[in-house]
């Protein structure tokens, strides 16, 4: 019976050890909106699905009114997916999810929703490009060559423009300081 009590004991101060440890822990519910800002510069040219990169939390979230991620954890995003477009069509997307949250408690994996940048369309401003470049093509053709130059100066034109729209693409760069939001997909469990 000696030895029994200390064994009992022990089992018992362990099971309730356990029990405030989980009952410490906060359940972030599944729905939560997180607010995340980049902390560089992310280039569609480079990036890459797979690729992480640095955040920070910028709106604190609580738990029953006990703040569980603060302002500025270190969120970690991933890049979902990149699309790059030609220099006559379409436009660079990348699309970002969030990877984990760290807190002074430690790093939590999250599932979340994705949030997708674009660039602006070339489409519209490369036509524009082509049209203005045929147009002024044959108005000068037509002045120099009569019906015939106004062709050629129209294709030569057109041709000139089209290098012009292809010379002058850039390609999407997020900027540091941009604002995400990603919704928790499933809810996370976070020690305070």
């Amino acid at each position: 019976m000696g030895r029994a009590l200390p064994v009992v004991l022990s089992t018992l101060l362990l099971v309730i050890c356990s029990s405030v440890v989980h009952a410490a822990d906060a359940i972030v519910a599944a729905g939560t909106v997180l607010n995340v800002r980049t902390t560089q510069p992310i280039a569609a040219e480079s990036a890459q699905p797979g690729m992480r990169v640095d955040g920070v939390v910028d709106d604190p979230v609580a738990v029953d009114g006990q703040i569980v991620i603060p302002r500025g954890a270190i969120a970690t995003l991933e890049v979902v997916d990149v699309e790059r477009s030609s220099n006559m069509k379409g436009r660079d997307r990348i699309t970002f999810k969030v990877h984990s949250i760290t807190t002074r408690s430690g790093t939590y994996p999250v599932a979340t929703s994705q949030a997708e940048l674009k660039g602006s369309s070339e489409g519209k401003k490369a036509a524009k490009k082509v049209l203005g470049g045929a147009g002024i093509g044959a108005a000068v053709g037509g002045i120099l060559g009569g019906g015939t130059g106004a062709a050629i100066g129209g294709v030569t034109g057109g041709g000139t423009g089209a290098v012009i729209a292809g010379s002058g693409k850039s390609h999407l760069v997020v900027p540091a300081e941009t604002l995400l939001q990603f919704r928790l997909s499933t809810s996370m469990r976070v020690e305070p």
